[in-house]
């Protein structure tokens, strides 16, 4: 089907976090979740490795994301990784918040950009840590299916991944059975 394409900066808006100067420790170990990029991947954030506190925010470039923000990492080998705020949260500079509109299900977008991800990789730039920017991600056209299409196609694309995360766990579960049963045949040779 052919939907009008729009750019991202075009239907989202977006903004990425901050970092605290780690020389002032009043900015670290207080209460709010701070995701750094190699916390992305893994489905929706509750908790992470470390917390920022109030004064953190107060006085850095460092900002509190919605619950349900849409995140995605712009740097290094990260780049293209994915995640949603199960809770409200702060991230790291690497990390861009894709806030919810009435344009655009997040859940719809989430699997657009982890379908273009490879294309994003690819307008990495720079050395060591190569990293697209918030303009590259602006600029990704996305097609714009109307919303009710947009729910159906991610609710369809969730059902999909919940079968195979049932079918990892079945071939998981299999795997140890089998790895059982040929270490009772052969634990007296």
């Amino acid at each position: 089907m052919n939907y009008p394409t729009y750019k991202l900066g075009e239907i989202c808006e977006t903004t990425s976090g901050g970092t605290p100067n780690r020389k002032n420790d009043a900015y670290y170990g207080g209460s709010i979740p701070w995701v750094k990029s190699g916390e992305l991947g893994k489905g929706v954030i509750f908790d992470t490795e470390e917390k920022i506190t109030e004064e953190a925010v107060k006085e850095s470039s460092a900002k509190i994301f919605p619950e349900g923000t849409l995140l995605i990492a712009l740097y290094g080998a990260t780049i293209g990784k994915l995640g949603f705020l199960g809770v409200p949260a702060a991230t790291n500079q690497a990390v861009c918040g894709i806030f919810a509109n009435e344009k655009i299900d997040l859940q719809f977008l989430s699997y657009y950009l982890f379908h273009k991800r490879n294309d994003l990789i690819a307008q990495g730039t720079g050395g060591a840590q190569p990293n697209i920017s918030q303009t590259i991600l602006k600029n990704l056209p996305i097609p714009l299916p109307p919303l009710p299409t947009q729910r159906k196609i991610a609710a369809v694309l969730s059902s999909l991944d919940d079968k195979i995360e049932n079918n990892r766990k079945i071939c998981a579960n299999l795997e140890a059975q089998a790895q059982a049963i040929v270490k009772s045949w052969f634990v007296d040779f």
